[in-house]
């Protein structure tokens, strides 16, 4: 059975969803002024005017419920590690089960946006003559009734399971993406250690260029390394982008061949020059390279650096290389 990754897609950009609302409340407002333009009329000249109008509507309706709806998708983020879901199988079951374990979550948002709604709602309508006694009767305690709640429960409801199936659509279509990707892309091919028959190791790295994809050999690799967030490959043809992690690498690689210098940095033995004291507890490791790049290295990584490079050249561990 197969199963989705709960990543939270929009939950996680919440301005994403409120975006939405901003262009769904734009379009409500155009119609209402096509359908209804009489009273509209009455509603702007009671405000006293377009501007104020819109300045009504802005800080009586938008930004609070703005804020509802940030405050919302903050707690439907949340409440997803708190209950633990992860992953939801694809099945109808399973994703109703879903929307099921996040019905409390909206039943009692409500406990937790009206405080800071109404303060925003306080703060706008009442500026700049505000009192502590009316801010509490009209604005706080005053709200928390069953009518307000009621009020609320409805668009509460369609809001948050909107945004919560919209991150799940998003999150599926990743998913399949994903998949398609998987069955396209070059597959990267391992060998059998001859150290040792129980374990494969990568002969092929799959990198990413502008130019596209390309399969590129290990062995001709000089290292692996993380920039900028990124994971990357140095090859005599260039660096290329690549998707596997530090950690993957380390578990992957030819272990008689490849070492971890440092936890963003894996070296290909094959093409290290010398190594020489630096400074600041440091080494640098000497590549053979056409740039004759350097690679620093802690010194608590220098015994088994010289322990794996003699094993690797077939020299005695511990003798430096000129």
């Amino acid at each position: 059975m197969q199963e989705l990754v709960i990543n939270r897609s929009l939950l996680k950009k919440p301005f994403k969803c409120i975006s939405v609302l901003l262009v769904a409340a734009l379009i409500f407002e155009g119609f209402s002024w096509m359908f209804a333009y009489p009273s509209k009329i009455e509603r702007v000249n009671f405000f006293g005017g377009g501007f104020n109008y819109l300045w009504e509507i802005v800080r009586g309706l938008l930004l609070p419920e703005v804020t509802t709806l940030y405050i919302l998708l903050l707690t439907l983020d949340l409440a997803h590690d708190i209950l633990n879901l992860k992953k939801v199988s694809l099945t109808v079951k399973s994703v109703l089960n879903y929307q099921l374990r996040m019905l409390p979550v909206l039943l009692l948002a409500f406990f937790i946006f009206n405080p800071i709604t109404q303060t925003i709602r306080y703060l706008l309508e009442r500026f700049p003559n505000y009192q502590f006694n009316w801010y509490i009767q009209n604005y706080l305690l005053g709200t928390f009734t069953f009518r307000i709640y009621i009020i609320y429960l409805i668009p509460v409801l369609i809001m948050g399971y909107v945004s919560l199936n919209s991150s799940l659509i998003v999150d599926f279509i990743d998913y399949r993406a994903k998949q398609k990707n998987r069955k396209t892309a070059p597959v990267e091919p391992v060998a059998v250690l001859p150290s040792d028959p129980t374990r494969t190791a990568l002969t092929h790295v799959r990198a990413k260029s502008n130019q596209g994809e390309i399969l590129l050999p290990v062995q001709e690799c000089f290292w692996f390394d993380t920039q900028d967030r990124s994971y990357s490959v140095v090859h005599p043809s260039g660096r290329f982008s690549i998707n596997k992690n530090m950690q993957e690498l380390g578990e992957e690689l030819n272990p008689d061949q490849f070492f971890r210098v440092r936890r963003d940095c894996i070296i290909n033995l094959s093409y290290v020059a010398s190594y020489a004291y630096w400074e600041k507890g440091k080494y640098i490791i000497r590549m053979q390279t056409p740039a004759n790049d350097e690679i620093d290295m802690p010194k608590a990584r220098l015994q088994e650096f010289r322990n794996r490079l003699g094993y690797f050249q077939g020299s005695e561990p511990g003798v430096d290389l000129a």
